[in-house]
């Protein structure tokens, strides 16, 4: 259930939005009737969703009101409009909504938005969480740390940094680390090689030497230790450097002491940069996750069969999370066999693997590997001992494969009604399997909101009313890419 507040200054569409509301399961904390009236009940009745008419009676329409509310509250907006111009849409877009919806709707797109919409916000807030609570460990830490882009530029600068090099956080922001962070040999005064871009030049963490001075903007030249590691993006690329250093002064004759703390603090860095790393490629990746299912929701009224819908849930999932390949087998629960249905091959890659589709799995040969995916587990790297041979050849040495249970919590009358025993839990409808190379490994975390988007994708399209016929939605796929 999402808190709503509806901005709408026709009262009978306003009731009307509020009934339809209600009927799906929310809960409408007030109706207003102008921009103004709107900001006072955001502020007092906390909603967790304002719906807005663009169109608002008053001298703030719906999207000024609607910016300011996020700008103040941070209140996730949706947009209700009655016109759709490039304009009007222009206007709503310069405010990052969360949603736009024209006038007349139905009660599923309504429903579908405020879901995408709760969701993204909550996505958007866990990621600023994060980012503030990195941001005050770094603050926190007993070194000075600098942080740029790929182009050198800084982009995060801490106090001990600050004071350090005589730069604020202000002015050092934006300037190119050369600027900032300039070093000199302590023997004969010449120019030290930026550690910073050594280490993205090199593609490797880079420590200072023992001599090595920071000139300071406002305190002459200070004796430093300093160890840079460039930041790398989950596919590889190089999108930064982070630069950790100490003040000398006092440690210059305790060397031994001084590698100690360097190394704790390397570990400490390297820890601190892979959490990062783990953590955007999470937030990315729910991110396009959500995109697909937008893009789903748009597309099951129209899909003519549950493999071709699939099929592409399955294209843009693969492409938005850079897979080399992507597969889903649905199980024929009544015969204990399985079908390769669909798949996704990137065949930009140099090599990639032969066309599975049609491919059939005797479930009964491979008690293990089905026992496992049964009970709702999800194989990352399964054993090639326990695996169906269609899966086999994917278990390259650069590969990595993660095997996740297709879970839809949809029943049909006949299984409902059978009195045969079964064999799995009856959510339990097929696998979907990625394989990547050259990236880090999948996390049982990270396969979920794969899972939920293909079953729900197959759940939103059997609950339109669509009849269950994998068989032949598989050979009618096959049809359709030999003719094209």
């Amino acid at each position: 259930m999402v808190k709503i507040l509806v901005v709408e200054d026709e009262t009978i569409g306003a009731w009307d939005i509020k009934e339809t509301l209600e009927k799906l399961g929310h809960e409408v904390v007030d109706l207003a009737v102008s921009g103004a009236a709107a900001i006072r009940a955001a502020t007092h009745k906390d909603p967790d969703l304002v719906l807005m008419d663009i169109r608002l009676a008053g001298e703030m329409d719906g999207i000024a009101a609607g910016n300011e509310i996020y700008q103040r509250l941070k209140i996730p907006v949706v947009y209700l409009s009655a016109h759709a111009d490039e304009i009007t849409l222009a206007r709503a877009l310069k405010t990052a909504p969360f949603g736009y919806i024209v006038k007349p709707f139905q009660a599923q797109t309504l429903q579908s938005t405020i879901q995408v919409a709760y969701q993204r916000h909550q996505i958007e807030a866990c990621a600023q969480m994060a980012q503030a609570s990195l941001g005050y460990t770094l603050d926190n830490m007993g070194s000075g740390i600098i942080i740029t882009d790929r182009q050198g530029l800084i982009t995060f600068i801490n106090p001990i940094a600050e004071t350090l090099t005589g730069w604020n956080s202000a002015a050092a922001v934006g300037e190119e680390i050369d600027n900032v962070f300039y070093l000199i040999w302590e023997t004969d005064g010449t120019t030290i090689e930026n550690p910073s871009l050594r280490s993205m030049r090199l593609q490797a963490l880079v420590k200072s030497l023992e001599g090595c001075w920071l000139t300071s903007s406002d305190s002459g030249i200070v004796p430093i230790s300093a160890t840079a590691t460039p930041i790398l993006h989950p596919d590889g690329e190089i999108v930064g450097s982070i630069v950790v250093f100490q003040d000398n002064s006092e440690q210059i004759g305790i060397q031994m002491d001084l590698q100690e703390r360097n190394q704790d603090l390397e570990l400490f860095q390297i820890r601190l940069i892979s959490q990062l790393q783990a953590k955007t490629a999470e937030y990315d990746q729910a991110i396009a996750c959500l995109q697909v299912w937008e893009l789903l929701l748009d597309r099951v009224q129209t899909a003519r069969t549950e493999t071709k819908l699939l099929q592409s849930a399955l294209a843009q999932l693969g492409k938005a999370i850079a897979a080399d390949y992507c597969w889903v087998t649905l199980h024929e629960p009544y015969t204990n066999t399985a079908t390769i249905c669909c798949e996704y091959i990137d065949r930009e890659r140099l090599t990639y693997p032969a066309s599975k589709l049609g491919k059939q799995i005797d479930l009964q040969l491979y008690p293990r590997f089905y026992q496992h995916l049964f009970t709702g587990k999800s194989w990352i790297a399964p054993p090639a001992a326990i695996m169906p041979p269609a899966y086999v050849n994917l278990l390259t040495p650069s590969a990595h494969v993660s095997i996740f249970p297709l879970m839809s919590d949809f029943i049909d009358d006949a299984a409902a009604q059978s009195d045969a025993p079964q064999q799995r839990p009856l959510d339990i409808i097929g696998e979907v399997g990625i394989v990547t190379t050259g990236k880090q490994p999948w996390t049982l975390g990270q396969t979920s909101p794969i899972a939920q988007i293909l079953g729900g994708a197959i759940k939103l399209f059997r609950q339109h009313g669509y009849p269950l016929d994998s068989a032949s939605d598989w050979l009618d796929l096959l049809d359709d890419n030999s003719t094209s």
